[in-house]
């Protein structure tokens, strides 16, 4: 009684905590609602500061067009998309990329959270055959622990297998910038911005 007692006070807390705030949202919605003063001639508006703006309310100001931002420092638009370069190096790099972490850089944290199932969820299923075969389930005049070093090494390869998979494959959508950018909002519209060299 008193070995789980820690546990279920632990989950009492994280189930109150998670009803009262959200501490955290795995995607993070970006919205862009900024409106920019047009270029005005004779007093009408006659063009948008930027090619990436459009005219909107009777051609009274501009808006950014989806994907965009506007440098006033520069006064040039810039794609607003997420960075290439890091995505890339980090899903290229076989320690971090094997755990997809060129999607968790680029906001994408549903594809990251397939490549985390990937890495430790047959981990799991491997500990709990292992158990299965040596308390029984194996008939008795088999040998328990040949068929368990059989069952893990199958398993095993199949999951290296999967690992390395899901691996080439991230490189190869990122490279191709194939996979888009996580959900943001644009003047009330939801769209997913691609890839920037920026």
């Amino acid at each position: 009684m008193f070995r789980y007692t820690p546990m279920l006070m632990l989950l009492v807390l994280s189930v109150a905590s998670a009803q009262t705030t959200n501490l955290r949202s795995l995607q993070e919605i970006v919205k862009v609602s900024e409106y920019y003063d047009c270029v005005k001639e004779n007093s009408e508006c006659k063009s948008c500061p930027g090619s990436c703006m459009e005219l909107v309310n009777n051609n009274t100001e501009c808006m950014l067009k989806n994907c965009y931002s506007w440098n006033p420092d520069l006064g040039k638009c810039e794609e607003s998309g997420p960075a290439f370069v890091p995505a890339i190096v980090l899903q290229s790099i076989p320690v971090t990329g094997l755990f997809g972490s060129g999607f968790g850089n680029m906001g994408r944290w549903d594809i990251f959270g397939v490549y985390m199932a990937i890495v430790f969820g047959p981990l799991t299923i491997a500990i709990l055959t292992c158990c299965l075969v040596m308390c029984g389930f194996a008939a008795q005049n088999e040998d328990r622990a040949d068929c368990c070093k059989c069952c893990c090494s199958c398993f095993g390869c199949l999951w290296a297998v999967a690992i390395i998979v899901a691996w080439i494959w991230g490189i190869v959508v990122i490279a191709n910038k194939s996979v888009l950018g996580p959900e943001e909002t644009w003047y009330g519209t939801t769209v997913r911005c691609a890839l920037t060299e920026n």
